[in-house]
């Protein structure tokens, strides 16, 4: 029985390591309009929501039975699919109310403290209605989202039986919608690497842009590079950057029969070369896949679970380094808000990072450090 249930995990985890069968990349120099100010960001997120919600509501259009053929899930529930279509709405109609009214009637004119049926007819006019110079960005924008709401989906609709990032389990958990609008935070994942290598550079890179984030690290890697450097340099290595833990193996701990263990081991190491004085001892669950069990064991412990809601997919070579910064400011635009999820074991980060500073160097962006989440 265990031989089979180790089988079921490592089979879970390759699966489940693979990600969606396409990712969403979109090409931020086909929208021509300025991002120069608070109202230009505006105009951009205005214009990425209306984008989204027009597909959101093509593919709500099609039955479950359709939906889950497309999304190629067995084994799904409608269940978590309906909480994530609620909260998106919510989420959407709640941003619109954050616009600069001077925004709202740009491009395509938006009433003030629109009603979800409100923007889905404000929809209708975005095919016939746009400017010549943003024709070619409204058909990248569209073919963006299909595949991005179906990567949603998918986590979705699997999310009864694997849990992910995509809903929460618990109001103790965090991943960027309660932040406040236009804030961000950068997270890296599965570090660090051997010396000198991506870890260091991007430490390198943040420290230049004047950013910092919290690295999620893995046990075992933590351990190889204490093993080959020494306790002290690893302490010193990661400035005024924050420290979390991403366990000690990277498996789906919803099943992993010794997840306690393998949370205190990784904790036990972390806290023996890094002070924690008066910060908080955040937990990432690989593949963001826990239990309310967990969750509870956690809080015990007084470390709460950061999630996110900005999926770089950095780690896949599905997608270039432009192709990652595009992804990422286009979802900083529609969601107005979130945690970012990188990986510092890949060198996407390190030229994403700064592209994406750079494009909103002129916006009203706050990004947060890592005392600021509350």
């Amino acid at each position: 029985m265990k031989k089979l249930l180790l089988l079921f995990i490592l089979v879970s985890d390759f699966i489940f390591s693979q990600g969606p069968s396409s990712i969403a990349t979109a090409n931020r120099d086909l929208w021509k309009l300025p991002m120069k100010s608070s109202k230009d960001f505006d105009v951009a997120s205005k214009m990425e929501m209306l984008v989204f919600l027009e597909t959101f509501a093509e593919i709500n259009a099609s039955n479950e039975t359709e939906l889950f053929k497309t999304l190629a899930v067995k084994d799904g529930t409608s269940e978590g699919v309906k909480i994530w279509k609620k909260q998106t709405q919510d989420h959407l109609v709640q941003n619109f109310k954050s616009l600069d009214a001077n925004a709202l009637s740009e491009v395509v004119s938006v009433k003030t403290n629109p009603t979800y049926q409100e923007l889905v007819l404000v929809t209708k006019k975005l095919s016939g209605g746009l400017p010549e110079n943003l024709k070619n960005w409204y058909q990248n924008s569209k073919s963006f989202y299909k595949t991005y709401i179906l990567e949603c989906l998918r986590l979705a609709a699997k999310s009864n039986k694997r849990t992910s990032e995509i809903n929460t389990l618990d109001p103790s958990e965090k991943n960027g919608f309660e932040l406040n609008d236009k804030n961000y935070l950068l997270t890296f994942d599965d570090g660090p690497t051997p010396k000198n290598g991506h870890t260091d550079q991007l430490i390198h890179v943040l420290k230049e842009q004047n950013l910092t984030g919290i690295f999620f690290l893995s046990g075992d890697k933590l351990q190889q590079r204490i093993a080959a450097n020494g306790k002290n340099s690893v302490s010193s290595m990661y400035g005024e950057n924050w420290i979390g833990s991403h366990s000690m193996v990277h498996k789906s701990h919803q099943y992993l029969p010794d997840w306690k263990l393998q949370i205190d081991e990784s904790n036990g190491m972390i806290k023996d070369v890094f002070d924690f004085n008066h910060k908080t001892f955040y937990f990432r669950p690989p593949y963001g896949q826990r239990s309310k069990e967990m969750i509870q064991y956690l809080l015990k412990n007084k470390q709460p679970v950061l999630l996110w809601n900005i999926d770089s997919q950095d780690w896949s070579e599905k997608i270039s380094s432009q192709e990652v910064s595009s992804r990422v400011i286009t979802l900083m635009l529609l969601w107005r808000k979130g945690i970012i999820l990188f990986h510092d074991v890949h060198p996407k980060a390190e030229i994403a990072v700064p592209a994406i500073n750079e494009y909103f160097k002129d916006c009203p962006v706050k990004w947060l450090t890592p005392e600021e989440i509350k």
